[in-house]
């Protein structure tokens, strides 16, 4: 692809039910607006163009629940895309989709329009801790859902488990991993709970309802499953992320690679031609914002609630936060050096020879990565790695 060739992130923020650790820009009672949503979509598309159709490798609809959306609006939207950027032709394209809300007829029309990915969120096999987790499948809809995006024609997809739900233990772990590789996906997403503020799991957490999450269990299960991955030929490329190989998420090695994204949709946020911004939260006011005149430039929209140049400080920070999650590839230290003038070991100093003391970080082959160790400590390890503005 391009050097230059953008990935597009497109946020559909409708919900059926909001789940109990979900902090994201989601709404229940706006299904409605649904079809002006859409073309509030091209609409933004069309104002952060400007008329000059960039190229674009990667697609991405999250939320949400892109899969509420009805084939005929997701194909507007797709529409919207190829009229005002150059897709290119092997364009990963990715939707998002609750298990429960799709069948059949419905993934056959949006491969039809143009998803060729797709990310189930499953999160666990274990019914008593989807219930705590509010989701509102089991996991025989996981399965018919996996089975009906194949007849359709879309094999290459993603499934997403939670670990550290209060709760599970090391052995209901270890069976949502290994149910989810009979299924055979071409990638996996495992994260850990966080329970966030504001959160119905914040709420119970308070009040005693839950159990905090054991960091050690954590950290146990997050070792399982790389154990248990490793032994089925996926790559674990990324921290949170595992593939079989070549299968790698395009779309998230742009954010990884710090390289340029649009945020499109209502609470969107973006980087590109060294603009760093995010979209206004609430849905009606999205919509209505687009239906103003456009007065500004490219990567912004009439929708966008604020922005601000990406400093110096900033960029080498994100380029460190971002390329060190990626495991094998870690940061270029020579591409490092070109791009910011100069060195890793000028730039951090002691910083980095500290790190490389505790054994957190390693230079190798012209790179640094994180130790096995330091994957366990990465949050450290990036706070570290985090510039003060000058």
């Amino acid at each position: 692809m391009p050097k230059s060739s953008l990935s597009l992130y497109l946020h559909i923020p409708f919900c059926q039910h909001r789940c109990a650790y979900c902090d994201f820009n989601t709404y229940t009672s706006l299904g409605d607006l649904q079809e002006a949503y859409a073309d509030a979509l091209v609409a933004e598309m069309a104002q952060v163009a400007g008329g000059e159709r960039r190229p674009a490798h990667t697609l991405f609809f999250g939320g949400g629940t892109p899969s509420l959306m009805s084939p005929k609006a997701m194909g507007r939207i797709l529409d919207g895309v190829r009229a005002n950027f150059a897709l290119t032709p092997n364009a990963e394209v990715t939707m998002e989709a609750n298990p429960g809300t799709v069948d059949f007829e419905y993934l056959t029309a949006v491969r039809q329009s143009g998803i060729n990915r797709l990310s189930f969120g499953v999160q666990s096999v274990i019914q008593s801790e989807l219930t705590l987790l509010e989701r509102e499948h089991d996991f025989e809809t996981v399965v018919e859902a996996v089975a009906m995006a194949r007849q359709a024609g879309i094999n290459n997809f993603n499934l997403d488990l939670i670990y550290g739900v209060p709760g599970q233990t090391i052995i209901s772990w270890e069976q949502s991993v290994r149910a989810v590789l009979d299924l055979d996906p071409a990638h996996l997403s495992l994260y850990c709970l966080t329970i966030e503020a504001g959160t119905p799991m914040q709420r119970w957490l308070q009040n005693g309802r839950i159990q905090p999450p054991d960091p050690d269990l954590a950290a146990d299960q997050y070792e399982l499953a790389c154990q248990i991955l490793a032994e089925h030929g996926y790559d674990h490329y990324e921290i949170s992320n595992w593939a079989k190989p070549g299968m790698a998420c395009e779309h998230n090695l742009t954010y990884w690679r710090n390289g340029e994204y649009l945020g499109l949709g209502a609470g969107a946020h973006g980087q590109a031609s060294g603009v760093r911004y995010h979209v206004v939260k609430q849905p009606r006011v999205y919509i209505r914002r687009l239906q103003e005149p456009s007065v500004v430039g490219y990567p912004l929209s009439t929708a966008v609630a604020a922005s601000h140049p990406v400093s110096r400080a900033e960029a080498i920070s994100d380029t460190m936060i971002t390329q060190l999650r990626l495991l094998s590839e870690g940061v270029d230290l020579d591409a490092f050096s070109e791009q910011f003038g100069q060195s890793l070991t000028e730039v951090y100093g002691e910083t980095l020879d500290q790190l490389l003391e505790w054994g957190l970080v390693v230079v190798g082959n012209g790179r640094l990565r994180l130790t096995k160790k330091g994957w366990f400590l990465s949050n450290q390890v990036f706070y570290r790695f985090m510039l003060d503005e000058a």
